[in-house]
């Protein structure tokens, strides 16, 4: 069996018309070439090693990203023509190749490996890897989110990720993200149906809502090579939104009735919910995630009907945790303009829920502190009337 010592020079040897290419187009001149190549051999050394961590193929892989990209602009500044991109993709291909191989069981890793190749358009590799990724890690709910923004994102196939979605649920039976995520998604594609609707003119009555509204953070793919290992972006917080959904097209099922249509007036979000709540996982904080979820989406028509729809379902369950006695506080306001003349009167029953609430739930502590939480954010509403102001204030000191 070779040692380590030989398996690098192997390596070594087939990037040698890459460097000849380098010297022969002067892209690099001879101590570069020289430093180039005993960074590479410090790497080959390394990860070849006894006791390599997938952390050194992901350092190896960033110095390589880096390399491309210097030898792109060098290109670029120096006017030099027929120089391939391709050698160096396909060595940082095959370093990711060789980490996943060596360690399977790293998701860090295989995520790193699916963004490079995202960001290379390298579809048939990125299927392949993805397939790959799922086939060991089934219960990543991290890998079906990922799988599912990419299908909406790069494709506009909303059958797809439905079904990256439904395949994900059925293995991931104990981490909430992944539901809330999907049923984040049906709600995003309700509420595109919905602003739809209003363009064509078919809901004239209510005016033209951005389905941005809803993002609650921004994305900047957070793949970086500044740094020696590749920034892995977050793919548990805030995975899909609203703006990936924009290539699907929606004309079809806007043109038709949603009263007549279950699909328009919510049932497939219900049907995610009430899957759930068979789940191991659920739990009142659960309950309060996918209700807060359904309410930030108020372009929905039928949104009262969810809403209230779940709500009956945890009053069912877990009539005096504090999460659902929150739930069943602020839904009077919820969907209400601040400035709307029905804003004081929903208002007026959260308080009267309030008070009914401290009288039954079974950790008056916790429950004070999420109503202080909310009714700060309330607070902090701009143009807000004065009168509203010192009832919230006054409400808030007494529940200190």
């Amino acid at each position: 069996m070779s040692g380590a010592s030989d398996k690098a020079r192997f390596y070594l040897e087939q990037a040698v018309p890459q460097l000849q290419e380098f010297k022969e187009k002067k892209i690099f001149d001879d101590d570069e070439i020289r430093n180039l190549v005993k960074k590479r051999s410090d790497f080959e050394h390394k990860i070849l090693g006894r006791g390599s961590q997938p952390i050194d193929f992901a350092r190896y892989a960033a110095w390589e990203i880096s390399l491309e990209k210097l030898r792109q602009k060098r290109c670029k500044r120096l006017r030099i023509k027929g120089s391939s991109a391709y050698t160096g993709q396909a060595r940082t291909f095959q370093i990711f190749d060789r980490g996943t191989k060596k360690h399977p069981g790293d998701v860090a890793l295989w995520m790193s490996y699916l963004e490079y190749t995202r960001q290379e358009k390298a579809t048939k590799k990125f299927k392949s890897v993805l397939t790959s990724a799922i086939r060991l890690h089934p219960t990543q709910s991290e890998l079906w989110l990922y799988a599912a923004r990419w299908t909406l994102e790069s494709e506009a196939d909303m059958n797809g990720a439905r079904s990256y979605m439904q395949r994900g649920a059925r293995f991931c039976t104990q981490n909430k993200d992944l539901w809330i995520e999907y049923a984040k998604l049906e709600m995003i594609y309700l509420a595109k149906i919905a602003m739809r609707r209003r363009i064509l003119g078919l809901d004239a009555d209510e005016p033209v809502e951005a389905l941005e509204n809803t993002e609650g953070a921004t994305d900047d793919g957070g793949f970086s090579t500044t740094a020696d290992v590749i920034a892995i972006p977050n793919f548990k917080t805030n995975t899909l939104r609203p703006s990936m959904i924009n290539g699907v097209q929606v004309d079809s099922e806007a043109a038709k009735d949603p009263i007549a249509t279950s699909a328009l007036n919510g049932a497939i979000p219900l049907a995610i919910f009430d899957a759930a709540r068979k789940q191991p996982f659920f739990c009142p904080a659960a309950a309060e995630d996918f209700f807060d979820m359904f309410a930030s989406f108020t372009q929905v028509r039928c949104l009262p009907k969810i809403l209230q729809y779940v709500l009956d379902s945890m009053m069912e369950s877990y009539p005096r945790d504090p999460c659902i006695c929150s739930c069943y506080i602020r839904q009077p306001v919820l969907g209400i303009e601040p400035m709307s003349p029905e804003f004081p009167i929903a208002v007026g029953s959260t308080l009267d829920r309030l008070k009914e609430s401290m009288g039954t739930a079974n950790d008056k502590a916790e429950l004070s502190r999420k109503m202080k939480a909310w009714f700060e954010q309330i607070l902090g509403l701009e143009e807000l009337d004065p009168g509203i102001q010192t009832v919230i204030r006054h409400t808030t000191k007494k529940l200190e």
